[in-house]
């Protein structure tokens, strides 16, 4: 059980820009809270004392806090001395999980990846709270990985402090990437379909994966007029406006149902892929994975919430992805991409053979009606992370959502009449609410902010 305090702190300003750590005056440990700025760095705080502890030594601008023992058993783990590394809290996402890089003072460190022998001058500590998912962060990362799938390596573990030492995949995201050499965007995009391929050879029967059924839809599709219209716009939800979002629902849940049922990572996008040696291509947090339908993964990547690509080019990959899963099994597996198991060869063969009846153009409605629904979904997450989360930093990216979701009901809205009716609405009574916000930018539809 926390203490609440109140007072004034200083500010630990190399810390993550959405959670703050502070280091409580007159105080051996730590507070974790969300802060109000009064002036200059000091800060007037509700904390709750945490079992944190500062790194002995730090400043008060580049201090580390993390959890009470987290070293000695980090150091137990690695056969050294607490002294002999040093833990460097780092930027984490938008989960309430932080990452800690670990780096041994010693020298080298061996870590053995797959049954391979490797050496590393450091690691990552994840502290995990049970809320993340941490039993299927386990299990999912594990299958991905005897799939193909380059996951990272987990070194050691306590599920019941939601503590993991894993392999430090470094900082070099796909989004910087493909946003600085955008001329190479196919190529890694290559990299993230053959994982993607790997990903769905794996079997979903028993596969221990919630579905992407019609409950889980509804839940994740209600985040929209909860937070996003209600929340951060103030729009008040009468009958009416909950009837058009229902119908529009029952309609999404029949065009997933539609789709052939594969492994869904739920977030793929450049922000969740790692650039790594020998040109390999990392994937990350993966512990919400479900069974769902083909197009989900695709959209996540071509319709990315962190940048965009113009229509025709993203067509373009996604016609090229087609054609790699209708031979999938088949033809030779591209260079660099561990050659399947007569298992995974099997049933890529099966889904191979299903999607020869599917034409570009009905995999591209799949794509566009599984993205209206994903984007909407985003609309409300960015925002309740902004309200609830003090994580106002995703505010940003809305403007690009919001596209998203205009361009896929302007090319579905001939599919449903639920579709035409809320494509109306939202152009004639939503977009003139949401171009008033403070983080409104127009968004050229051709690919880029204007």
């Amino acid at each position: 059980m926390g203490i609440i305090i109140q007072g004034a702190c200083r500010c630990a300003d190399n810390l993550t820009a959405h959670y703050r750590h502070f280091l409580l005056f007159g105080g051996s440990k730590a507070a974790q809270a969300r802060y109000t700025q009064t002036g200059n760095s000091t800060c007037y705080v509700s904390a709750i004392f945490t079992d944190m502890e500062v790194v002995p030594g730090a400043s008060d601008s580049h201090m580390s806090l993390y959890p009470v023992g987290l070293r000695e058993w980090i150091a137990k783990a690695l056969q050294c001395a607490p002294s002999e590394m040093d833990i460097e809290l780092i930027v984490g996402d938008a989960s309430p999980r932080q990452y800690y890089r670990v780096t041994s003072l010693k020298g080298l460190a061996t870590l053995n990846i797959g049954g391979e022998a490797r050496e590393m001058p450091s690691f990552i500590a994840m502290v995990s709270p049970a809320s993340e998912n941490n039993e299927a962060f386990l299990r999912v990362g594990a299958q991905m990985a005897r799939a193909g799938v380059r996951t990272p390596a987990v070194w050691a573990q306590s599920l019941r402090r939601g503590w993991f030492l894993l392999e430090d995949f470094g900082d070099q995201q796909l989004l910087p990437a493909l946003a600085s050499y955008p001329e190479s965007a196919a190529a890694l995009y290559q990299k993230a379909f053959d994982a993607l391929v790997c990903q769905i050879s794996l079997p979903c029967e028993q596969a221990s994966l919630p579905r992407y059924d019609s409950c889980r839809l509804k839940t994740e599709m209600d985040v929209f007029p909860e937070w996003f219209l209600s929340g951060l716009l103030g729009i008040q939800l009468d009958e009416r406006l909950r009837q058009r979002c229902a119908m529009l629902t029952g309609y999404l849940i029949s065009a997933f149902a539609e789709q052939p049922t594969v492994w869904v990572h739920r977030d793929f996008h450049s922000r969740n892929l790692m650039l790594l040696e020998e040109n390999e291509l990392g994937v990350i947090d993966f512990q919400d994975a479900v069974l769902g339908p083909i197009t989900y993964d695709p959209v996540s990547l071509l319709k990315d919430c962190y940048i965009r690509w113009p229509r025709s080019q993203q067509l373009v990959w996604l016609d090229s992805y087609l054609l790699q899963l209708r031979s999938a099994g088949v033809a030779a597996p591209s260079v660099d991409v561990p050659a399947p198991s007569a298992e995974q060869a099997s049933r890529l063969q099966a889904l191979a053979t299903r999607l020869k009846e599917v034409s570009p153009a009905q995999f591209q409605r799949w794509f566009d009606l599984t993205g209206l629904q994903r984007h909407l979904r985003v609309l409300g997450v960015f925002s309740r992370l902004h309200l609830r989360d003090q994580k106002s930093t995703y505010l940003a990216d809305l403007p690009l959502v919001a596209e998203y979701v205009r361009e896929a009901l302007a090319l579905t809205a001939g599919s449903h009449s639920s579709v035409a009716e809320f494509r109306d609405w939202f152009e004639s009574d939503l977009m003139s609410v949401i171009s008033d916000q403070p983080w409104y930018e127009a968004i050229d539809p051709e690919g880029w902010v204007r």
